[in-house]
Parts: structure tokens; C-alpha cells; sequence
């Protein structure tokens, strides 16, 4: 397990070097916001037909597989963006890196939700969180500076580097990945193999609708907050790396506390507060006058999805059975996160050019409220275990 989490914080690290810069790279090679909307949504597609797959593959074969192929692979595509400027080739290329990257999620969550304490597994996800939110902001803040110093093109490379360190650490821990599907010692399993109940589809779906809905938010902040703060408030490409470090130590800070939280006092709640969060923080980013209030919203943002996350996996891994845990986790990935992204990176980059910044953030506000009242109205509540 230390070695699954080792390996998908150097992931997330290789990619958090690129993803706060992409927009501003390019835009440098004149494309203009609502293509950079479509170009990371793309990349998003990739990611809705990849997750599931290798979630798939991680059940039936081990995480040893896919790891070595969202590793060692993945950084090599990352690399492949210095070869050319041509629009439909970074398109192609955006495609083949998602779908690559893809294959970390599902295994991942899945083999942790497996091997989880039961009646600790929002916890045990908001360790994954604030694992991933560690390295997004070690990664966010060096990015800004070596665009600045360095060029974007070297942000390709140190991403590739750092990728395959990730796949070299994975070699190194010779496990083969493999869960251990036996429930802890004096603990009830949710829904394991051997139970007549199994997934609730119905649930499943509106689970990953709600988690759509606020991933809205993450799509947005993704493509548009490096142009909000560095086309509409001026500030350096530096200082948009620190935007993106802020939210991943408010991410990171408050994850575990909120997992916790969420085993205590039930997923729903927390998942609710959350989007609330979400909502709160997007109107703000929207309306903020300078650097000053969009650091306080960004935090407010990273906040809301460390209330939100940890409780929304805990209750998808609580609904399925052990041998299914990787590919429900890709499934939730493919069908909540990752379509939210597209939206919110897709449907954001044309808001801005037909209505302005504000109308972008505030249609992110808009789906987080509509997830909010989904989640009230339509997920089940489970009760606390052992509470």
C-alpha cells in the first residue's frame, strides 16, 4: 500500500507541473480559450474511456499492469508535446495522455479501498486526497517559476522525469499487487464477494451525477483560473503557480480531518458541506477585484473538494464488492469526475469568449448548487457504522 501511494503521489506530481501552465503554454502558441477549453477536455475524454478499462484490468490481472503503463508511458506522451505546434496534433496528443494517465485512478483507489479498514474508509481516501493535494502543490509551485526562467518546454521534460522516477519506485516495490480481499479482524464487510446483494446501479449512477456536478468546479478552476489571474488581474505566470499550490495545501490540510469526519457523522453530510463550499467558492472567484481575494476563494475551493472527495469514494467503495472496487473506482472516475471536468473545461471556454470571466465561474457556481440539491434529494444516506 505505501508503494501504491508513493507512485501516485510522483504521478500527480509530474502532472501537476504541466496542468497550471498548459493553459498560458497555450495560449503563448495563439489558441484561443475556448479551443484550450476543448484541448483539456479532450484530454478528459481520454481519461472517461481509459478509467474504467484499466480499473477493469486492475481487477482481473493485478495493479502492476496498469501502473507501469500510467507511469512510464504516460510520461513519454507528455514529452510528445514539444514536437509540434500543430492544433490537431496536440489535440492527438492530449487524447493519448489522458487515456495513458488513466490507468493510475481505478487500480489505485480500488486496491486502497480494498485493503482499507471497513469501517475507515472515507479516512483511509482522504489519505489518498491529501497524498495527491501534497503533490500538486510541490508541483504547482516550482511550474510557474520554470516557465518563467526556463521556457514551458522544459516543463515537458521535468514532467517526463518525474513520471518515469514514478514507474522505477513502483519496480522497486516488487509487490505484485494483488488485494487482499479478506475483511479486517472484528469487522463486518460492505457488501463482500460472497453477499446476494450487489451494486446498486441506480445509486451508482447518481453517486457519479452529483460527483459530475462538482467536478464542474475542478474543470473550470483547471482551464480558466491561470487565465483569470494572469489575463484579467495581470499577475506573472509564477504567481498562478502559487494559485494552484494554495489550493493543494487547502486540500491536503483539511482531507484527513474531513474523512474522519465523514466516518463519524455520515458521507452524505460531508458531501453536501462540500459542494456548498464549492458553490460559495466559485461565486467568489468570479467576483474577486485582486490576487488577494482570489487566494482566499481558491482556498475556500480547495476546501470544499477535501469535504467533498474523501466522503463520495467512502461511499462508492462502501457500495460494491470487494473483487469490483477497481473497476467501480474507474467507472466513478469515467462517469463522475472526469465528464465533470469536460464540462467544466469545455462549456467554461466558450461562456468566456460569448459572455466574459464572471459568467465562466458562476456557471461552475451553478452546477455545484444543482449537485447540492441532487445530493439532498436523491442519495441515500448511509448510517454511520459503529456509531
Amino acid at each position: 500500500m505505501i508503494t501504491v501511494m508513493a507512485v501516485m503521489g510522483l504521478s500527480v506530481l509530474s502532472m501537476s507541473i504541466l496542468n497550471p501552465m498548459m493553459p498560458l503554454y497555450l495560449t503563448s502558441i495563439d489558441v484561443t480559450p475556448d479551443t484550450v477549453g476543448l484541448m483539456l477536455s479532450i484530454a478528459m475524454v481520454g481519461m472517461v474511456i481509459g478509467e474504467g478499462f484499466w480499473g477493469w484490468v486492475g481487477d482481473r490481472r493485478g495493479i502492476q499492469l496498469p501502473l507501469k503503463i500510467g507511469t512510464f508511458i504516460t510520461g513519454l506522451s507528455a514529452a510528445c508535446f514539444v514536437l509540434t505546434e500543430s492544433v490537431p496534433l496536440i489535440y492527438t496528443i492530449f487524447f493519448f495522455w489522458g487515456l495513458l494517465q488513466s490507468a493510475l485512478f481505478g487500480p489505485s483507489r480500488g486496491y486502497i479501498g480494498t485493503n482499507a479498514p471497513v469501517l475507515r474508509r472515507a479516512t483511509f481516501m482522504a489519505v489518498i486526497t491529501m497524498i495527491m493535494s501534497a503533490s500538486r502543490s510541490i508541483g504547482a509551485l516550482p511550474s510557474g517559476f520554470l516557465a518563467d526562467n526556463l521556457g514551458f518546454h522544459a516543463l515537458f521534460f521535468v514532467s517526463c522525469g518525474i513520471s518515469i522516477l514514478a514507474g522505477i519506485v513502483l519496480l522497486a516495490g516488487r509487490g505484485k499487487g494483488q488485494p487482499a480481499l479478506a475483511p479486517q479482524v472484528g469487522e463486518a464487510a460492505v457488501n463482500p464477494e460472497d453477499s446476494p446483494v450487489g451494486v446498486d446501479y441506480r445509486s451508482f449512477a447518481i453517486q457519479c451525477g452529483v460527483t459530475a456536478l462538482q467536478s464542474w468546479t475542478r474543470g473550470t478552476m483547471l482551464g480558466f483560473l491561470p487565465l483569470m489571474a494572469a489575463q484579467v488581474l495581470g499577475v506573472s505566470a509564477t504567481r498562478v503557480g502559487v494559485l494552484f499550490t494554495i489550493y493543494g495545501v487547502a486540500v491536503m490540510a483539511t482531507s484527513i480531518p474531513m474523512g474522519m469526519l465523514a466516518d463519524r457523522k455520515g458521507k452524505k453530510r460531508l458531501m453536501l458541506l462540500g459542494l456548498v463550499m464549492s458553490v460559495l467558492a466559485m461565486a467568489g472567484i468570479a467576483f474577486s477585484p485582486g490576487y488577494s481575494w482570489l487566494v482566499v476563494f481558491v482556498l475556500a475551493a480547495g476546501a470544499g473538494v477535501a469535504t467533498f472527495s474523501p466522503a463520495a469514494l467512502g461511499m462508492v467503495s462502501d457500495s460494491v464488492p470487494a473483487r469490483k472496487q477497481s473497476t467501480a473506482m474507474g467507472m466513478y472516475g469515467a462517469l463522475g469526475e472526469n465528464i465533470g471536468i469536460i464540462g467544466g473545461a469545455a462549456v467554461g471556454g466558450f461562456i468566456w469568449v460569448a459572455l466574459g470571466h464572471q459568467w465562466t465561474f458562476l456557471a461552475a457556481a451553478l452546477a455545484a448548487a444543482l449537485g447540492a440539491i441532487m445530493c439532498l434529494a436523491l442519495v441515500k444516506g448511509r448510517a454511520p457504522a459503529g456509531i
